[in-house]
C-alpha cells in the first residue's frame, strides 16, 4: 500500500512540474487508452475464472443493484447540493 501511495504522490509532483508542457494536453487520451486496456485484461481474467462465471447470475444482479443505488444516490445528492448552492 505504501508503494501505491508513494507512486500517486510522485505522479502528483510530476504533474505539477510538467503542467505547462504541451504534452500534458495529451495525457487525458493516454489515460483513457490505459483504462480500456486494463478493462480488457480484467475481462480476460474474469473469463478464465470458473467460479466467477458460475456465479455470474447472482453477481450480475448484485452489481446491477449497486450500480443503480450509486447512480440514484449521486443524482439525489447532486440535486440537493445544486439547490443548496443555488440560493
Amino acid at each position: 500500500m505504501f508503494w501505491l501511495i508513494l507512486t500517486m504522490f510522485m505522479g502528483i509532483a510530476a504533474g505539477f512540474l510538467l503542467r505547462r508542457l504541451a504534452i500534458s494536453a495529451h495525457i487525458g487520451k493516454a489515460i483513457s487508452v490505459t483504462i480500456y486496456v486494463m478493462l480488457f485484461f480484467l475481462g480476460v481474467k474474469i473469463g478464465q475464472d470458473e467460479n466467477i462465471l458460475g456465479n455470474l447470475s447472482s453477481l450480475g444482479l448484485q452489481a446491477l443493484l449497486l450500480a443503480f443505488a450509486g447512480a440514484a444516490g449521486s443524482v439525489i445528492f447532486a440535486s440537493l447540493l445544486y439547490r443548496l448552492l443555488k440560493r
